[in-house]
C-alpha cells in the first residue's frame, strides 16, 4: 500500500506538469501558521491531546502544503487527483487525500447523474466545502469533520442521481446519493483509542493516522481491506440553491467485527453510523450550520464482542462582510461510550471556535482562530495522567498563498 500511494503521489505531479499543454486547471497552495498552544501532546503524535499542535509545538509550522488538478477527459470524463504535505511525515512527505475519476453526462431534462471511481470524500461534510476539502470558516474543522478526515474515505464507486426542480419553476432541487466501497475497515479503531480530535490534518489513503496505536501495538491505519465485503452508503439532500440545505445520510462498511488480516492480525472494526444536518444561508453574508453524527464501532476478538457507541454534534454562525471578511463562531460536543469490562476509550467534552478570516486578493488569504476544548477520557487519565475534564487552547495565524489556473 505504500508503494502504490508513492506512486499516485508521483502521478499527481506528473500530471500537474503536463496540465498546460493538456488544458487542465491547477492549485498550488502554502498555508504557514504561527502557533501558540498549552495542549499536551495530540492524538497525531503519540498522545491523547485534542487539538493538533501541542504546547512543543508553539511557534512556526506548516498548515498545509497542497497541489491539485483537474483535468478533462474529453467532454463528460474528468479527473481529480488532490495532493497535500502537513510538514509531519507519519509514512510519506506528501500523500494523496483523492484520486478519482468523474462522468457527468449532460442533464435529460430535469435530471443529472453524476458517478464518481476512486478515492474520496463521501458527501457529508456541511462545513467543509472548498477546495482540498478545506472549511472556508475555520482552519480546526468540527469533531465531526475531523474524524471523517481521520479515518473515512470512499475508495470504490459512487452514485449520484439530482432531480432539478428549479428546471420547473420550483424553488428546490432533490438529489440522492449512493456508494459502495472497500478498504475502510479499520475506520474506528482511531475514535475507539484516541476519541474526537478537533485539527485540520486528512490522513491521506493508505497512510496512517499520525503515531496513533491501536490496542495491538500496529498504527492505525484505517485504509485496509481485511473481509472482502463491501460497504455501503446512501443519502439524500433536499436543495433550495443559495439559501437552504437539508441533509440525511447513512453509513456502514460492513465489516465482520470477527475478523482479522492473516499477516498483520489487524482486526476489521464494524463501523456504521447516521447523519442529519442543515446548512441556511441568509441576510448580507450570514450562515447558520447544524450537523449531528451519532454510531458505533465494534470489533469481535476471541475475549467477545467490544462496542464503542459515539456521538458529535455542532453548531456553526458565521458572518461575511462585504466580499474580503468573514467572522465565524462554532460549539462542539462529542462523546464516545464503552459498553465494556472496562471504560477504556470512554470520552466526552465540548469544545468553542472563534475565527476572522480577511482576504485582500491577489492570492492571500489570513486567518486567525482561536480554540479551546474542555475533555476528559479513560485513556488520558489511565496512561498519560490527565485526569478530566482538562481544558487545551490552542490560537493560531495562518497566512496562506495559492496559485492557479483560475486566477487567484
Amino acid at each position: 500500500m505504500r508503494r502504490i500511494s508513492i506512486r499516485l503521489a508521483l502521478c499527481a505531479t506528473t500530471a500537474l506538469a503536463a496540465s498546460a499543454a493538456r488544458g487542465a486547471s491547477w492549485e498550488l497552495d502554502l498555508d504557514l501558521r504561527a502557533v501558540t498552544s498549552n495542549a499536551a501532546t495530540s492524538v497525531l503524535d503519540g498522545g491523547y491531546g485534542p487539538v493538533r499542535f501541542s504546547e512543543h509545538q508553539s511557534g512556526l509550522q506548516l498548515g498545509r502544503l497542497r497541489l491539485a488538478l483537474d483535468t478533462p477527459l474529453g467532454e463528460v470524463w474528468k479527473l481529480h487527483l488532490d495532493a497535500s504535505a502537513w510538514g509531519n511525515a507519519y509514512r510519506n512527505p506528501i500523500g494523496l487525500t483523492e484520486a478519482y475519476l468523474q462522468f457527468r453526462p449532460y442533464p435529460r431534462d430535469d435530471l443529472r447523474v453524476r458517478v464518481k471511481a476512486g478515492a474520496f470524500y463521501a458527501p457529508i461534510s456541511l462545513e467543509n466545502r472548498t477546495g482540498g476539502w478545506a472549511s472556508p470558516y475555520t482552519l480546526s474543522y468540527s469533531a465531526l469533520d475531523s474524524w471523517i478526515a481521520e479515518e473515512l474515505r470512499t475508495i470504490g464507486l459512487e452514485a449520484r442521481v439530482d432531480w432539478l426542480g428549479t428546471r420547473r419553476g420550483l424553488p428546490f432541487d432533490i438529489d440522492a446519493v449512493a456508494g459502495a466501497f472497500g478498504w475502510n475497515e479499520v475506520a474506528g479503531a482511531a475514535l475507539a483509542d484516541g476519541g474526537f480530535m478537533l485539527d485540520d490534518r486528512q490522513t491521506p489513503v493508505f497512510d496512517r493516522v499520525g503515531e496513533l496505536e491501536s490496542g495491538s501495538g500496529a498504527y492505525v491505519e484505517p485504509f485496509r481491506e481485511v473481509d472482502g465485503r463491501a460497504g455501503y452508503y446512501g443519502g439524500m439532500e433536499l436543495h433550495f440553491p443559495g439559501r437552504f440545505l437539508l441533509t440525511a445520510f447513512h453509513y456502514d462498511n460492513r465489516a465482520d467485527p470477527a475478523s482479522s488480516d492473516t499477516v498483520s492480525h489487524v482486526l476489521a472494526w464494524h463501523t456504521t453510523f447516521d447523519s442529519a444536518g442543515a446548512r441556511v444561508e441568509y441576510g448580507p453574508g450570514w450562515t447558520l450550520i447544524a450537523q449531528w453524527l451519532a454510531g458505533r464501532t465494534e470489533i469481535a476478538p476471541r475475549a467477545g464482542t467490544l462496542e464503542w457507541p459515539f456521538n458529535a454534534r455542532y453548531m456553526l454562525l458565521s458572518r461575511r462582510f462585504g466580499s474580503r471578511q468573514m467572522l465565524t463562531a462554532r460549539y462542539d460536543r462529542f462523546e464516545v461510550d464503552s459498553r465494556n469490562a472496562q471504560a477504556d476509550g470512554e470520552e466526552s467534552g465540548h469544545a468553542w471556535t472563534a475565527a476572522y478570516v480577511f482576504d485582500p486578493g491577489r492570492s492571500w488569504t489570513l486567518t486567525i482562530e482561536w480554540l479551546r476544548v474542555t475533555s476528559g477520557s479513560y485513556n488520558q487519565s489511565e496512561y498519560v495522567d490527565r485526569p478530566g475534564p482538562v481544558t487545551d487552547t490552542q490560537v493560531q495565524l495562518a497566512v496562506r498563498y495559492a496559485l492557479g489556473s483560475a486566477g487567484y
